[in-house]
């Protein structure tokens, strides 16, 4: 708790954030998944993409909790993090490094990066004043 001490109460929402979402994203990921796998459910993808859809968020939040960024830096760690979670990891399954390719996960890659934006944005609003 020492540790939270020294943090601007932004870079303390940004780890709450980060720890939530970390937690959402691995609770999904051994829970729901392997049920909804096992019983063959229809969730329209869901299930596959959870890893993409926290990616961005999870990791630019836990960066903007460690030091306090400006806006123009978290704007590049967001468009980074997405180029790399949307586009560069998909491809390791186009070549066979890692995974199967799946146009969801790039979708879903996209769409966290909107979501941490709009997080940034928020948080950044609140505590600019």
């Amino acid at each position: 708790m020492i540790f939270l001490e020294f943090l601007l109460k932004k870079q303390k929402v940004y780890l709450r954030i980060g720890i939530i979402t970390i937690s959402i994203s691995l609770l999904l990921s051994f829970l729901y998944r392997p049920y909804i796998y096992k019983h063959e459910i229809n969730d329209f993808g869901f299930a596959d993409i959870i890893g993409s859809l926290f990616s961005v968020i999870a990791f630019c939040c836990i960066v903007w909790s460690l030091k306090n960024y400006t806006n123009k830096e978290k704007n590049q760690h967001i468009i980074i993090a997405t180029i790399i979670y949307a586009l560069l990891w998909e491809l390791f399954g186009v070549f066979k490094v890692y995974g199967v390719f799946d146009w969801k996960d790039i979708v879903a890659g996209l769409i966290s990066g909107s979501i941490t934006l709009l997080i940034k944005n928020i948080i950044e609003r609140k505590y600019s004043s």
